[in-house]
């Protein structure tokens, strides 16, 4: 059969002979850098069609390179094919070429199953091409047969394929063997048509192990350069786009938006209280909370329009860039990002945070020389957000999104300090004292309360928090002289103390001596609940001549070294330790030993007081409870 093409006669009749075998080593190779460098500029392409729109290009450039890819192989294997046609010298090499420009894109990665069978048609056209007035054949059915078989497989497992060199050439070996062994007769000698058959198809082999080993090699380079490119661009915590890539990015938006007369906006957002999160909860926890806002800001950027980027820019600050985009389009979007990082729960193994941001948004001046004048009205912005209060929204000096409560993760807190059974070889903690902290929002730290009355309520709250990250389930709780004194914060503690298994036991530290009373009548009903009473601070701001009296109705006193140290009372001062560890001992309650701040204390309090419980710097520092 002839074709005409543009004047020029094919003959669609295989032409073949037996090579020699130099000069089939000699087209191995010319065919493998043939191959190998398509190859690599169709994977170019293909990087670059299939990027997930991070490159500045616009988007339909992307639609028009994944278009020419199919046009590519199918165009240039049919080219190849048609070159074999009217030589004769080289017809297997351009036939073999021809071949794998079809079949290796069946290995694409990202395209559509649309996409898919473009790539199977081209191979198929081909495939008839060979076949050419031989369909009714028996071969020719079972080529197709099992060409389809290779079609499926490669398109289900085409990533375990794509660059594993012995997988990649299997699959070639087989389209190879199927292709060559089933054609037409062509040449009168069988022997003859054997031989040409195993060089092609060892010529196509040679193709693909040239190909195949230059193809893994480009994809590790590839992979090496694409994560050296992370590390410079994206934060390894929370993948936003790093400090670096944002100066780069902002300083090309803003020469173009000048330039070009377009808007550009900016959007900066900070993390409330990021330093109590980390105090509190620890720094694992906040960093999982970092890399969950982070997400929840990029999905919801995605959700509005593709291409906007997080950048990373502080510990826990965030900007947003947003060109060719007004304030006031903006803003909708932002406040979709608030509104979603408030509903958000961040979890970090046995937590779950609840967490706010606050944002400043504005837009390009003209007259803004430098990127410097936008970014710091955006930060002015954030500023006056947090200034008022926190949890909020300000575009240009207006605060958009006010909410009716101030939110605050834990104004209050407890830290810890442990309290050690001394009498043993290795002292072990049988208890914590929770130290009641408040958080000074303007200085950014926690601090010991101006007041201690804090509702029952929250104490309960926070005890529970204490004791869902602390080993040792005992604990001391201190009360004021109100609080102790009330009825119904005493049956609000046994309550808690009865439904709460966790909870080995409570002692109320008590830094008052209340009126005799007030102590016999109390001590019934904590002692009922199984509550433990102990009075603090004796021996300088507690004395025994107020104290006496109470000391039926106690379960323990606390000395407080640390107390005498600072008001440098320390005259006598082993004398009245030893008085009050006798005292103790003579009414059967427990003494401990606060204020030991090293090895001399502890073993003082131990050998020559005699005292079991001790309490120090020594031992520990107070501290917010963390996982175990």
């Amino acid at each position: 059969m002839v074709i005409n093409i543009l004047g020029l006669k094919i003959n669609m009749m295989l032409s073949l002979h037996i090579m020699p075998t130099p000069m089939l080593v000699v087209d191995v190779l010319l065919a493998g850098c043939f191959t190998a460098g398509f190859v690599s500029y169709y994977s170019r392409l293909s990087r670059y069609a299939f990027s997930n729109g991070e490159q500045e290009k616009p988007g339909y450039l992307r639609i028009l390179a994944r278009i020419a890819l199919p046009i590519m192989s199918i165009g240039t294997g049919t080219i190849l094919h048609f070159m074999g046609y009217l030589t004769y010298q080289d017809a297997m090499m351009f036939h073999n070429m021809g071949l794998f420009m079809l079949v290796f894109t069946f290995l694409d990665e990202h395209i559509n199953n649309w996409e898919y069978l473009v790539r199977v048609a081209g191979a198929l056209w081909v495939w008839f091409m060979h076949h050419n007035m031989n369909y009714d054949r028996i071969q020719f059915p079972i080529s197709l047969a099992l060409l389809l078989v290779a079609v499926l497989v490669m398109r289900k497992f085409h990533e375990q394929i794509r660059y594993n060199i012995w997988l990649n050439l299997a699959s070639f070996t087989y389209i190879a063997v199927i292709f060559w062994a089933l054609l037409p007769p062509f040449a009168s000698d069988g022997h003859k048509i054997f031989v040409i058959t195993l060089q092609a198809v060892i010529m196509f082999i040679g193709m693909a192990v040239v190909t195949a080993l230059f193809w893994t090699q480009q994809h590790r380079t590839d992979e090496h350069n694409d994560e050296m490119a992370k590390l410079a661009n994206f934060d390894q915590l929370t993948n936003a786009r790093t400090y670096a890539l944002y100066r780069q990015d902002i300083t090309r938006m803003f020469d173009d938006a000048r330039a070009n007369n377009e808007p550009l906006t900016m959007a900066a957002v900070d993390v409330d209280h990021f330093k109590q999160i980390n105090d509190h909860y620890g720094h694992l926890a906040g960093n999982a909370i970092l890399v969950g806002i982070a997400t929840t800001l990029e999905t919801v950027l995605r959700e509005h329009q593709s291409g906007l980027q997080v950048y990373r820019t502080g510990g826990e600050e965030f900007n947003i860039l947003f060109p060719n985009m007004t304030a006031s389009a903006v803003l909708p979007i932002m406040k979709d990002a608030w509104s979603q990082v408030r509903k958000s729960h961040f979890t970090y193994e046995d937590y779950d945070v609840t967490v706010t941001m606050s944002c400043g948004i504005t837009a390009l001046k003209p007259s803004d020389a430098k990127v410097d004048d936008l970014y710091k009205r955006a930060d002015d912005n954030l500023y006056q957000s947090k200034h008022n209060g926190r949890d909020t929204i300000t575009l240009e000096g207006v605060t958009e999104t006010k909410t009716s409560t101030k939110r605050m993760l834990a104004t209050y807190t407890f830290f810890t300090q442990s309290i050690v059974d001394a009498s043993k070889k290795e002292p072990s903690v049988i208890g914590n004292e929770l130290l009641l902290r408040v958080y000074d929002y303007d200085h950014d730290k926690w601090i010991v309360p101006p007041s201690f009355n804090v509702t029952v309520e929250t104490q309960i709250a926070l005890m529970i928090e204490a004791l869902r990250n602390s080993s040792c389930k005992d604990v001391a709780l201190n009360l004021t002289m109100n609080q102790f004194a009330s009825i119904r914060v005493a049956e609000k503690l046994a309550d808690f103390k009865q439904s709460t298994p966790e909870l080995a036991g409570l002692i109320v530290e008590l830094v008052q001596v209340p009126a005799l009373a007030v102590m016999q009548q109390m001590a019934l009903v904590y002692h009922k609940a199984g509550i433990r009473i102990a009075i603090d601070d004796v021996g300088s701001d507690n004395h025994f001549e107020a104290l006496k009296s109470l000391l039926p109705y106690i379960d323990g006193v606390k000395f407080a070294m640390q107390n005498l140290r600072s008001a440098h009372d320390t005259a006598n001062l082993e004398e009245r330790m030893s008085f009050w560890a006798k005292l103790a001992n003579k009414y059967e309650i427990d003494f401990i030993m606060e204020g030991i701040e090293n090895s001399a204390d502890a073993e003082y309090a131990v050998t020559k007081l005699h005292a079991r419980y001790l309490q120090g710097y020594y031992y520990d520092r107070p501290e917010l409870p963390r996982l175990d």
